[in-house]
């Protein structure tokens, strides 16, 4: 496993093009990378963690366009898309028809991120496509917080890891947007915290 430092991007760059998984720290920890462009792709992530292959991967992006063809985003969603992303937030939002299966597994649903890291946007930017991002760690343990634990859980598994620490060491929040708002993780964003958002817009009818 190679040690990347931040400075290293072009490489990070290559071998998430080259369908290699690439383990980076975040703001909340450590995830695994792959491009999200194949159901192979999508088998190595499972593998690698050694997963069921039954509940989909989130799609972390820089923009919100890099999945305009891929999810409906409703009022709600731009809401708290525009106040919270970049942030430790993954939405679950409805997929559009006719995607990938191994995007939504048949669930009708994909969940997005939008890290607060620079290094990170630079890197999706420079890829130009999202990436297929778990936390880094084997199904029942926890994710990696250092580089050290990645080479402990993932050594001779994965191409490489770039240096650094991840900041809190919470995962982040998960929220399903459908007929209603649904939190399926607690994280360090609370959903009191989005509600008031989502209220506070309404009560002043901004459009």
């Amino acid at each position: 496993m190679k040690i990347l430092s931040k400075k290293n991007i072009d490489e990070a760059v290559k071998i998430l093009n080259n369908n290699e998984i690439l383990a980076f720290p975040t703001e909340t920890v450590f995830g695994l990378a792959i491009k999200a462009d194949s159901l192979e792709n999508f088998n190595k992530l499972v593998e690698v963690k050694n997963r069921k292959p039954n509940k989909p991967f989130t799609l972390m992006i820089s923009n919100i366009t890099q999945v305009k063809d891929l999810i409906e985003i409703n009022d709600i969603a731009k809401i708290i898309i525009n106040k919270f992303m970049p942030g430790p937030l993954t939405l679950i939002l409805k997929a559009k028809k006719n995607i990938p299966y191994y995007l939504d597994l048949g669930s009708g649903f994909i969940g997005i991120r939008i890290p607060k890291d620079d290094f990170i946007l630079s890197l999706i930017d420079k890829v130009n496509f999202p990436l297929l991002v778990p936390s880094a760690n084997p199904s029942d343990l926890k994710p990696a917080k250092n580089v050290d634990e990645v080479k402990k859980y993932f050594e001779g598994k994965i191409k490489a890891v770039v240096e650094g620490e991840s900041t809190s060491n919470i995962p982040s929040t998960i929220i399903k947007i459908d007929n209603e708002i649904t939190l399926i993780r607690q994280g360090e964003l609370s959903l009191e915290t989005i509600l008031k958002e989502i209220k506070d817009y309404e009560n002043c009818n901004c459009k």
